[in-house]
């Protein structure tokens, strides 16, 4: 029995051990001190590893009392967790998400009473400590709440019918109506996706890697409207909101996007666009930012989930847009390479440059308006929900690029935790405007 009990306990030890040190030094950083996720990366597992260091060192001196004490702060601990996520999910009673931390402590709680039994009243502080910790992190891993703005500009009026469009729109565009996006030729060629879409969902905040994969996936974009106008088409969409899009060719350098998406709730994701633009034909490109105009940033392939680092840009809740290089794939910390002030409601307008020359720039009128600026649960050192990431597909610098843009997502960094689109109706005007003299 004894040999028994050693080994359960020397199991229990060891894993607490190993998770420790790898949530430490793989979980992202540079949170606020006083903030939870602070406490939830950096602070608790070095409790944890102390935990065990003390459990370690009083079994080496046979003070069977003091080793009591320091493991019955773990099942405590995986008890707090599941309790605090118990309230945080409000999950069903067979649901893994608190059924497992739950199943854990118990299991941990029946070997502590059968080896080393009620102990003195001092291991009551012990216990009082362990709850405390596995309750804050375990608060720490639920969502806030939304914070995205929809625009709640009324929606156009519905497309009742499918009827018969031409894809063609004129010199530029052409519409692809069965996913919303349309192709753009000039001196560059494009793709651009403007209508909102949710592509790794969670049905109430959980990270996406404990959710069923049905639930994940989520009901895709279906067509059910669409009619055409000189130069132009309409088009209606429906999931479990509805989006509509309106694309119009202006003249042979210039087409506009009017978006829009209304959510009847929140609908949490890890992953999701409320644009995407392909680009293709250069021979290297850079970007220009609106709100830095005098520099211009090389797009680069990166790696993932370690190597060549990511280059994205986002807007803090300072009102201070900045482009930054992650260390390593696309973790932090992140690299300053421009910044510059863009206003709540400011349009941004990204130039695309193909060596020297300007070829087209793209203006996101509502993208600033819509945002959610608060820090990253995945990301950290300092990096919001929001960002527009931009690489190339390959490594030649011919290689399609794209660029991802987003309001709230947790794409960069470490990590599966989803953020809130709040409902309401948002909207997504966009212009691109070809700049070469060959367009």
């Amino acid at each position: 029995m004894i040999a028994i009990r050693r080994t359960f306990w020397l199991f229990v030890l060891g894993f607490h051990a190993v998770a420790a040190a790898a949530w430490w030094w793989l979980s992202p950083g540079g949170f606020p001190v006083a903030g939870l996720w602070f406490f939830k990366n950096r602070v608790a597992p070095i409790l944890v590893l102390a935990v065990v260091g003390k459990a370690i060192h009083a079994s080496r001196r046979e003070r069977e009392s003091s080793l009591g004490d320091a493991l019955a702060t773990l099942p405590a601990a995986w008890f707090g967790g599941a309790v605090a996520l118990a309230w945080g999910y409000r999950p069903g009673p067979l649901d893994p998400l608190v059924l497992v931390p739950f199943a854990a402590s118990v299991l941990m709680g029946l070997g502590l009473w059968w080896g080393f039994g009620k102990g003195s009243p001092r291991r009551l502080v012990w216990v009082a400590g362990g709850l405390v910790v596995g309750g804050l992190a375990a608060i720490a891993s639920i969502p806030r709440a939304a914070g995205t703005r929809p625009l709640n500009e009324p929606a156009p009026p519905a497309l009742v019918s499918l009827g018969a469009v031409e894809g063609r729109l004129g010199p530029l565009a052409f519409a692809h109506v069965g996913d919303g996006s349309v192709s753009l030729i000039g001196d560059v060629r494009l793709a651009v996706q403007p209508v909102l879409r949710f592509l790794a969902r969670s049905p109430d905040g959980r990270p996406t890697v404990l959710t069923p994969a049905e639930s994940r996936e989520g009901p895709g974009l279906r067509l059910v409207g669409a009619s055409s106008h000189p130069g132009g088409v309409d088009l209606r969409y429906r999931a479990d909101y509805e989006a509509t899009l309106r694309v119009d060719e202006r003249d042979d350098r210039t087409v506009t996007f009017d978006a829009t998406a209304a959510l009847p709730a929140t609908i949490w994701s890890h992953l999701n666009s409320f644009c995407d633009v392909d680009v293709s034909g250069h021979r290297r490109l850079s970007l220009g930012f609106s709100p830095c105009p005098d520099v211009r940033v090389e797009v680069r392939p990166m790696d993932y989930p370690f190597g060549r680092p990511l280059r994205f840009a986002f807007l803090d809740d300072l009102g201070r847009f900045r482009v930054v290089e992650a260390s390593d794939g696309e973790k932090g910390p992140f690299r300053e390479l421009a910044a510059g002030p863009l206003a709540p409601g400011e349009p941004l307008a990204i130039t695309l440059y193909d060596e020297d020359e300007a070829v087209a720039r793209i203006t996101l009128e509502d993208w600033s308006a819509q945002v959610d600026a608060r820090l990253s649960p995945t990301a950290g050192w300092g990096a919001p929900v929001n960002a527009i990431e931009f690489c190339l597909s390959g490594d030649e610098p011919t290689s399609t690029a794209t660029i991802y843009v987003t309001l709230a997502a947790t794409s960069v960094g470490r990590g599966w935790d989803c953020v809130g689109h709040r409902a309401g109706t948002y909207r997504n005007r966009v212009k691109v405007e070809f700049l070469g003299p060959g367009s």
